[in-house]
């Protein structure tokens, strides 16, 4: 009997694959990418060993990140509307292109779906921490941290840019 795509990747979801390895993934993919581009430990192509310290780095905080399961939820969440604001780019653009536009000025469209997502994303947040958690309490308790987290962002995009 041939096993079908759906029953593996039920199988993969029993595993935890879709809830720990794949956040963990795109975790470690953002966070080594953005050390490579800041250069912050040095330049990787002229310093030793700063891509293995930026890949200890990311793969820890990683790991550190998946402590807390909001963190699966969280992509959970986000990621299937991601798909769909997706596919409806994809669909108008193949629609402005059959209609003869420039698909090349369709920038503000992405934009839009973007932030459409987003707010669609924000709407499913309290039905997605429905246990208790209070997205107010949360910004009261970790505000410091969420504005050292801002200040760091802004941080590695000074450095990165501000050279330009």
């Amino acid at each position: 009997m041939a096993i079908t795509i759906t029953e593996v990747l039920n199988q993969w979801a029993e595993y935890g694959v879709f809830s720990y390895v794949f956040p963990f993934l795109i975790i470690f993919a953002l966070v080594f990418a953005i050390l490579q581009k800041s250069m912050i430990f040095g330049d990787p192509a002229k310093a030793k060993n700063v891509t293995a310290i930026n890949a200890v780095v990311a793969i820890s905080i990683g790991f550190l990140a998946l402590l807390n399961d909001a963190v699966s939820t969280f992509f959970a969440t986000l990621f299937p509307k991601f798909g769909i604001a997706l596919a409806i780019f994809l669909i108008l653009l193949i629609l402005v292109a059959f209609g003869g536009g420039k698909t090349d000025k369709m920038g503000w469209v992405g934009w839009v779906l973007g932030i459409g997502v987003l707010i669609w994303a924000w709407s499913q947040w309290n039905y997605v921490f429905a246990s208790g958690f209070d997205i107010a309490q949360f910004f009261q308790d970790y505000f410091w941290g969420l504005a050292l987290l801002a200040g760091i962002g802004f941080l590695i995009y000074w450095i990165t840019k501000g050279g330009q």
